[in-house]
């Protein structure tokens, strides 16, 4: 027997593995230089105290990936901070702090704060040459997202169902929240509400992400090849990353 921390991972059904197996098999033939075109994006939120449990799992290792051995979850929207960027071969955006929208009906992130994103940072970073990712959230596949997109000609790809697992940035969030925890263990740590509080928080998280070192996202990208390798061989079930 053995033990590894658990991973909490967003629940798949048989037509989401089998889309999945799908999308990795398409691209099982590309090296590193085509990964390197892409535009990887995501959003990322930020709340106080974050990941301070850690849930434990004994058994075999081998079946450590295994779907009745992953522990899923269901994402909530009641966020404090929410933070953007992206990053390709060679690169990265700055941070973007994301603004609610506070016409939308739960004074949310909403398309429109997105649109946001896309004209700050997009437009100045993604080039003709690189393909903008972002995965099937709902602030992304609205109609005036997918005009936005359109209208400027920017190249985008599809993207698989609940597939955080393929999406390299998602570790480089990972990296970003545990350097603010150490290069700010007192505020990250922390907790408030108030306006002061909540910059604190932000300025925190653009020093983490501007200190993350290019050699970080040039593994991650690289990276890919494994990505796709475990995916095949889960039959499109859930990964380590």
């Amino acid at each position: 027997m053995t033990h590894w921390h658990a991973k909490k991972r967003p629940e798949l059904t048989e037509e989401h593995a089998a889309e999945r197996l799908l999308w990795c098999q398409c691209r099982a033939h590309w090296d590193v230089a085509r990964w390197r075109k892409y535009f990887w994006s995501d959003e990322y939120s930020a709340e106080w105290g974050w990941g301070k449990l850690i849930e434990w799992v004994f058994g075999d290792r081998k079946d450590k990936w295994k779907p009745s051995m992953v522990t899923t979850y269901k994402k909530g929207k009641d966020l404090h901070v929410m933070v953007w960027a992206g990053f390709w071969g060679g690169g990265k955006t700055p941070l973007y702090i994301m603004d609610r929208d506070f016409e939308s009906k739960k004074h949310g992130y909403s398309a429109r704060s997105y649109i946001e994103v896309l004209d700050a940072r997009v437009m100045e970073y993604c080039t003709e040459d690189l393909i903008f990712m972002h995965d099937n959230a709902s602030i992304h596949t609205a109609k005036i997202v997918k005009e936005w997109f359109e209208d400027r000609a920017i190249n985008t790809t599809d993207w698989p169902p609940f597939s955080p697992d393929l999406n390299p940035i998602e570790n480089a969030w990972h990296a970003m929240k545990c350097l603010a925890l150490k290069m700010f263990p007192e505020i990250m740590n922390g907790s408030g509400e108030s306006e002061e509080d909540i910059q604190r928080v932000e300025q925190c998280l653009i020093a983490a992400w501007d200190a993350l070192p290019e050699s970080l996202f040039n593994s991650l990208i690289e990276s890919m090849l494994q990505r796709i390798s475990d995916c095949i061989k889960a039959d499109g079930w859930h990964t380590k990353y």
